[in-house]
């Protein structure tokens, strides 16, 4: 397609074409059945009907057999427009000479009719091979199904027009003819004044020829080309016969059209003859209409439903769906009945229109496969010549219809001793027999083309699974080429990836497979024929065929898709991908390599979730996937900056949301009505509630919440404990169409009244009783639940809990929350950070933030709403607020609320008792649980996990040895504003979770969807593997900002990249190490020593169980910076033990502080959360310093 029509709109390309198109189709349906009414409705008999429809069609058809060579020559010789144009002058005389005919039927016969039909058709063989042949040169490949599907639609719209048209434009020239002759004119013959209506049709269509756009990009190659008929015909030959795929979809275009003029015969002598009670030409003509009506809405949908692709896999639902429809049309036509003076079969007719949309869906991408794949030199000989084939078709088929039909009434008298001889032997089958031989013919034609080209079949599967089993999402498919060759590399998370992957394009893909699933006995003669290349599992001279096979499918212009990883995964995250691409791509030809993302599959029924492949039924119908191709990777490139663009894909992908997915409180209400007396909120020792009073309740309190805080105020505080109370009230603000904020009432009276400040919240949601515990005097913002419960009337628990068990739940959500509940990016929660390095910052995150994070989070942990989780991380912490407030609402899984996270009894008592089996702590917490819980109360435990702060091997170690080997301590990593979790360092198999680890000091990989990389603080730029750099994240959970702070926001944020601040190496295989944090490195000497890293490493040297260290830099007049060690009295060691130590484990003189500066304080700044106090630690250690100088 030139430059020039791709910047014109896709409407202004069609509309001319698609009224051209329009207008011939109707004049050739009124035409033929105004003749048909004109001579079947003047004479009776089963034979000389059916002679006169058989006689119509060898009209209709002759003339595509006898101008296939000249129209074929014409059409690649001249500009296809000209050719339209001057067929529709030609049009406007063959309907000029039309209509004097049907005036003159009376006195003429039938045979006039048979001449004009005849020309018109030959006007038709001209003009369908140009028309065709200028759709894929006006259209790319991705709108050419919807092209087809359009013009399809529009022409059955035409022909449904012309046949309803005809006895209408009949009875209306009928009434002229009388308004004329009561004023003195002349009289008119009907049928002639109908033939004046299709000349104004003519008229109009010769004007929408004139406004169809040229097509200059063959054109003036080819036109300069001088070629005789015969030699068009050849060429036309050797275009539709160069594959296999070409040759049998002509031919099954032309099956369907035989087929269909066959149906359209038999329809008539149905409805005449076969019929009980029969409605008249009005009836024939309804049964006409119903097919037609079909097969325009048919051809609709199949150009929508292509997804911008020539979707082949229709065709065999098109092909049942003939089937089954047409024999019921004609064996259950169901019973008569009256619409107004009209006596029609409204069943009969709903099964044909059926049958009519299947026929959309089998011929619309038959005809757009035909009209790309054809050799542009020759696509008008191969059209005219597809079209000879169709009509050659058509006549037999009418043929053998006509000497089927006319055995099953008796033949009129006078008929020949040799014809009646020879009915005898032919079969006499009635119309209904004739649909239940072409419902079978169908059926067979399309398995004998599966058999002959399983691109058909692998299309049809395809179809079958994408728009059953799986709800695809499909970005950058434009990036795969329409012609030529390319590679296409992508991540493997299910046994149907390539399946997901071909649905993307029209063309041929050729994946390499494994020889053990290759040579499988049910899967080999499949991929065989699919073209799929065998990877061999050892020895050199078999792989290097396998490279030569993948190079010459390359050179021939085709398709290669491979999965670097070799397997596909076991847990979910990505594998390292191996650089054996580089030896398929060849020297002498430059093969665009493009990335291609996979996601939301790991889970599915087809992935590795649930070990080997079984049947089992999917959790989610349909399964939510996403295929993500994107440009052609810039070379050279090596397979980790692969690796890394399929991991950017994966993360763009996840931005859009899911089509299911929706806000926290519309989930609960949704899982209320679903499951209402699942109990998921409990306290340890205390108030439980299931998730209908949970809904009940908090809508109850929402409605409070909506009277006493006013309407411009946004954020809404909550300051408790860990608690039922607390997640209502998190969750009624929501409700309310407010944010809730959860505050830590663990930080000072200064900081708090900062963050209220900064929120501009005006009422905070607490207890009088917590406040007492905590010893803190109220504030002016702050609402007691004891005296809001107080208020609220038994009368609205009532009213709510009747509304809320009758209403469906989206009409309960329209009530109570109207403006939030379905706005996924709106804010969902502030949180405030720790404040470890200043002043805390109001952290916003948006629903689909926390979505996209859980849901990544929740299928590589293998978490189902059947675990229970210890809810003691503070809510208002990042970490406990997304698993243990949102989490167990989402899934409905049970929690159990534990107050304080340091009331190791209750923990342990928890842990038993409710046979937990989450356990979330920091390392500082795990601590304390190991020293004071006892083995047995750990037994339920299936998974722990620790975040927030850096987990030292020795806790590591004793976690295990405490469980006798059962689990192991699984590291993750986030921050609030990565909402929180980004990486997990799970095993190699989901089979093994918990059990294992993936790489020991590791935090894991990033989780699928999520993209980190490893970049130089200074310049920006991506580092190899094992380079220590900045750490960038990208991902649906990266924050919406900082709460009216936009120069911070920018600060860290930069095109969907979130700056995280902590240097760290990601491995080849994308495993992560952190080094520290980039604000917490000493310069000495030159080089950057981690101050977090040396501090985990003396930590576990020490002695203690708790932490005792805490490492920082003082200026120094020699090197630059020197380190200073903070540590209290549980340091079991000298500094000079310390530092012996080590030196023994290789560590680096300039990383090892001197024995002065070790520092005895009475304690660490430590946070709540068991953090450093980062913001205080420097002018902590300034004051010592300052001591130490002065003694």
């Amino acid at each position: 397609m030139s430059g020039y029509l791709a910047s014109r709109p896709y409407a202004e390309r069609l509309f001319p074409l698609l009224f051209a198109q329009f207008l011939g189709v109707f004049n050739d349906n009124a035409f033929k059945m105004l003749a048909i009414l004109a001579v079947i409705g003047s004479q009776t008999g089963y034979f000389r009907d059916a002679a006169f429809m058989f006689a119509m069609t060898v009209a209709y058809v002759l003339p595509f057999l006898l101008m296939t060579a000249p129209a074929g020559a014409v059409s690649d010789r001249f500009q296809k427009r000209y050719v339209l144009i001057l067929a529709k002058f030609v049009e406007l005389l063959v309907m000029t000479l039309g209509a004097f005919c049907l005036g003159r039927t009376s006195f003429w016969g039938a045979v006039p009719l048979l001449a004009v039909m005849f020309l018109m058709t030959a006007q038709t063989s001209f003009f369908s091979p140009a028309f065709q042949a200028i759709l894929p040169e006006t259209f790319t490949e991705k709108e050419l199904s919807k092209a087809n599907g359009d013009i399809g639609m529009a022409s059955f719209i035409a022909a449904i027009s012309g046949i309803g048209a005809a006895p209408l434009l009949k009875s209306l020239a009928g009434s002229i003819s009388v308004g004329l002759s009561a004023h003195g004119f002349p009289a008119f013959n009907e049928l002639y004044i109908s033939g004046i209506f299709l000349m104004l049709g003519s008229l109009l269509g010769i004007g929408a020829a004139f406004r169809i756009a040229p097509t200059a990009e063959y054109e003036q190659h080819f036109r300069k080309r001088r070629t005789n008929a015969f030699q068009s015909l050849k060429q036309g030959w050797n275009a539709l016969t160069e594959r296999l795929s070409i040759f049998l979809s002509a031919f099954g275009d032309a099956f369907f059209v035989g087929i269909g003029v066959a149906i359209q015969t038999i329809l008539v002598m149905f409805a005449k003859y076969t019929l009980p009670e029969f409605g008249g030409e009005l009836e024939i003509a309804a049964l006409q209409l119903a097919p037609a009506i079909g097969m325009g809405l048919g051809c609709y949908l199949c150009g929508r439903l292509s997804r911008n692709t020539i979707e082949l896999g229709f065709v065999p639902f098109g092909a049942i769906g003939i089937a089954v429809f047409l024999p019921l049309a004609v064996y259950c036509p169901g019973p008569a009945g009256m619409l107004g003076t009209l006596l029609l079969h409204p069943l009969c007719l709903l099964w044909l229109m059926a049958g009519g949309v299947s026929g959309g869906f089998f011929v619309i991408p038959l005809r757009a496969f035909l009209q790309q794949r054809l050799n542009p030199a020759a696509r008008g000989a191969a059209l005219a010549l597809s079209n000879a084939v169709c009509f050659t078709f058509v006549l037999l088929t009418s043929a053998v219809v006509f000497l089927l039909m006319i055995g099953a009434e008796k033949l009129p008298s006078g008929t020949p001793a040799w014809v009646e001889q020879t009915v005898q032997w032919i079969p006499a089958l009635t119309p209904p027999q004739l649909f239940l031989l072409i419902a079978l013919l169908t059926i067979g034609v399309t398995v004998i083309s599966m058999i002959l080209q399983p691109l058909l079949l692998l299309r049809f599967l395809v179809v079958a699974m994408t728009r059953s089993l799986y709800r695809l999402q499909i970005h950058g498919a434009e990036n795969i080429p329409e012609h030529g060759p390319a590679l296409l590399v992508s991540n493997h998370v299910s046994f149907v990836d390539a399946m997901l992957i071909t649905s993307c394009t029209s063309r041929n893909i050729h994946f390499l497979m494994h020889e053990d699933y290759y040579k499988n006995p049910l899967l080999h003669p499949f991929a065989r024929m699919m073209g799929f290349i065998e990877v061999p599992a050892a020895g050199p001279r078999r792989m290097q065929e396998m490279f030569g096979k993948v190079q010459n499918a390359l050179r021939a212009g085709e398709i290669v898709c491979i999965f670097p990883e070799g397997k596909v995964t076991r847990n979910g995250l990505t594998d390292d991908f191996k650089a054996g691409y580089s030896r398929m791509l060849p020297d002498d030809l430059d093969v665009p390599v493009i990335p291609v993302s996979l996601g939301m599959l790991w889970g599915s029924i087809f992935s590795y979730y649930y070990g080997r492949i079984k049947f089992r039924i999917p959790q989610e119908l349909p399964c939510p996937a996403s295929v993500s191709i994107g440009k052609p990777v810039p070379k050279p490139f090596s397979a980790f900056q692969l690796r890394q663009a399929v991991s950017e894909l994966g993360a763009e992908a996840e931005l859009h949301p899911r089509k299911e997915e929706r806000t926290l409180h519309y989930q609960v209400a949704k899982h209320a009505k679903r499951h209402p007396f699942r109990v998921i909120l409990e306290d340890y020792d205390g108030k439980k509630l299931n998730l209908f009073q949970t809904l009940v309740g908090a809508i109850v309190l929402s409605r409070t919440i909506r009277k006493l805080v006013p309407e411009e105020t946004k954020y809404v505080g909550v300051m408790l404990p860990n608690m039922v109370v607390n997640a209502v009230a998190l969750l009624a603000v929501m409700i309310a169409d407010k944010v809730p904020s959860p505050l830590n009432f663990t930080v000072s009276d200064e900081t708090l009244r900062y963050s209220i400040r900064k929120a501009g919240m005006t009422h905070i949601l607490t207890s009088r009783k917590f406040l007492a515990k905590l010893n803190r005097q109220p504030l002016p913002e702050m609402v007691f639940l004891e005296d809001l419960a107080a208020e609220i009337p038994k009368t609205a628990k009532l009213r709510w809990a009747f509304l809320a068990a009758v209403l469906p739940h989206q009409e309960l959500m329209n009530l109570v929350s109207p403006v939030s509940h379905r706005d996924l990016f709106g804010t969902a929660v502030l949180l405030f950070s720790s404040g470890s390095t200043g002043e805390p910052k109001g952290v916003m995150l948006s629903h689909r933030n926390i979505n996209g994070d859980l849901y990544s989070f929740t299928r590589v942990m293998g978490w189902t709403n059947h675990d229970k989780l210890l809810g003691n991380l503070p809510l208002f912490h990042s970490f406990g607020f997304t698993t243990g407030f949102w989490m167990p609402l989402v899934i409905a899984c049970k929690v159990v609320y534990v107050v304080s996270p340091l009331d190791c009894t209750m923990v342990g008592r928890a842990l038993k008792e409710h046979q937990l089996s989450i356990l979330l702590a920091t390392p500082t917490f795990m601590q304390s649980y190991l020293r004071r819980c006892t083995p047995d109360q750990f037994d339920s435990v299936r998974l722990a996990i620790v975040g927030a702060e850096k987990l030292r091997s020795d806790l590591a170690d004793k976690f295990a040895e405490k469980m006798n080997g059962r689990i192991k301590l699984v590291e993750g990593y986030g921050c609030t504003e990565l909402s929180p979790i980004v990486s997990i360092n799970v095993g190699s198999s989901i089979l093994e979770l918990g059990k294992d680890i993936g790489r020991p000091g590791s935090i894991g990989a990033a989780m699928p969807g999520i993209c980190v990389k490893i970049v130089d603080p200074v310049t920006g730029v991506e580092l190899p593997p094992d380079t220590d750099g900045l750490m960038l994240v990208k991902g649906p959970n990266v924050m919406q900002g900082y709460l009216d702070d936009p120069v911070q926001t920018a600060r860290v944020l930069d095109h969907g990249w979130y700056d995280t601040g902590d240097i760290a190496r990601m491995d080849i295989d994308g495993y992560i190490t952190i080094s520290g944090r980039l604000s917490r490195f000493s310069k000495i000497a030159g080089e950057m020593v981690p101050h977090e890293m040396l501090e985990c490493i003396m930590n576990e040297l020490s002695g203690s169980e708790e932490r005792c260290i805490a490492v920082s830099g003082i200026p120094d007049p020699v090197k630059g910076e020197a380190l200073v060690v903070l540590h209290t009295d549980e340091l079991k060691r000298t500094p000079e033990e310390l530092n012996t130590q080590l030196r023994d484990r290789c560590i680096p003189n300039l990383w090892i502080p001197r024995p002065q500066n070790y520092w005895r304080v009475d304690k660490l700044p430590i946070l709540a959360s068991g953090k450093l106090d980062l913001m205080h630690l420097n002018s902590f250690i300034a004051e010592i310093r300052k001591q130490h100088q002065e003694a």
